[in-house]
């Protein structure tokens, strides 16, 4: 049996309705050099149940782990287990083309720049629109905060090559997992829709959305600290102030994941200077930062807060993209910083 190239990574838990019909789809790649790992979640019998004939397959293992792991938990077990190549995450609810994996590794094996390969993405079930999102490349500083800009989620539903993989872990959540892959090199869309993505009224992503408040402070918060964690070795020490005002302002005036984050457009002014507080105050206990970017990250978000407020008073668009692609280049600029490398 040849080597396998990929390991295709399907974390499962209540799954059982329709994993058999996702595991047929990966039968069915015509690239026939992978390993599936599908990793049951806190012994879910009737689940391991629906997929236990696919162990038939000497390409196909299932692991059925009695505490319950989480996503979280389930995702990174998976990862730990990488020995191929590339990481492929599969949701065990979507199906691809039969040519998906053979598209994307033939791309990915042409192009050693890209950390990732991905294709468009059609969703079906409680949606039905098809998602494009461009590549994201130049150096690791602006594919960094532009992924954080755009929260492409097509990033990590593809092949992840194995360093880029190993750079990202532990893995907190699918969004800062994105950034992680864009820090550790380029993401390149192939404009072809080869991924089918169900979406659910139950799935985990609907659920998070009535998380209770203070659960969506704590991802919100998550998630912005996850971006300043990779773009912060990245910037020079004048940079960290306005660093923060920019994930800031992501956080509580352009909203680009609003959907599972606090609207702090229609919040209580307490509510976001709560959160604020606890931005800053993290980022100087867990990164050191000083006191002094602190002020000047401060002081230019409420600058940029009184541009946002008066361009929605006027008519405008919350998320200015002028203002966003500016500030990347400023920060960006390669001439600036030996940092800011392609790797």
């Amino acid at each position: 049996m040849t080597k396998a190239r990929i390991l295709i990574a399907m974390p499962l838990f209540e799954g059982w309705e329709h994993v058999e019909h996702t595991l047929l789809s990966v039968q069915a790649q015509t690239f026939r050099d992978y390993r599936v790992l599908i990793s049951v979640d806190g012994a879910d019998k009737r689940s391991y149940e629906a997929c236990k004939r696919f162990s038939d397959d000497p390409r196909f293992k299932i692991v059925v782990h009695e505490r319950r792991l989480h996503w979280n938990g389930n995702i990174n077990w998976l990862a730990s287990q990488l020995r191929e190549d590339y990481f492929c995450y599969w949701q065990h609810d979507d199906h691809c083309a039969p040519d998906y994996l053979q598209v994307l590794i033939d791309y990915a094996d042409r192009h050693p720049e890209a950390a990732s390969v991905y294709c468009d993405m059609q969703h079906f079930g409680t949606r039905n629109d098809v998602v494009r999102h461009k590549s994201v490349v130049g150096f690791a500083l602006e594919r960094v905060l532009e992924q954080a800009r755009r929260a492409n989620p097509a990033a990590i539903r593809c092949l992840v090559r194995r360093a880029a993989m190993v750079s990202a872990l532990p893995i907190t959540s699918a969004t800062t997992w994105t950034v992680a892959v864009a820090r550790a090199g380029e993401l390149h869309r192939i404009p072809r829709i080869l991924y089918f993505r169900r979406n659910r009224p139950d799935s985990l992503g609907m659920q998070m959305l009535t998380m209770p408040e203070e659960e969506m402070l704590a991802f919100t918060l998550e998630y912005g600290l996850g971006v300043f964690k990779y773009a912060f070795p990245l910037v020079q020490k004048e940079e960290i102030g306005p660093l923060l005002s920019m994930i800031a302002d992501q956080l509580v005036n352009a909203q680009i994941r609003k959907r599972w984050q606090v609207d702090f457009a229609s919040a209580a002014p307490q509510l976001r200077e709560k959160f604020l507080a606890r931005f800053f105050e993290t980022a100087v206990r867990e990164f050191g930062v000083s006191p002094a970017a602190v002020q000047e990250g401060r002081e230019r978000l409420a600058l940029i807060s009184s541009e946002a407020q008066r361009a929605t008073r006027e008519g405008g668009v919350k998320v200015r993209p002028g203002f966003w692609s500016k500030a990347i280049a400023a920060l960006s600029h390669p001439t600036k910083s030996s940092r800011r490398g392609r790797g």
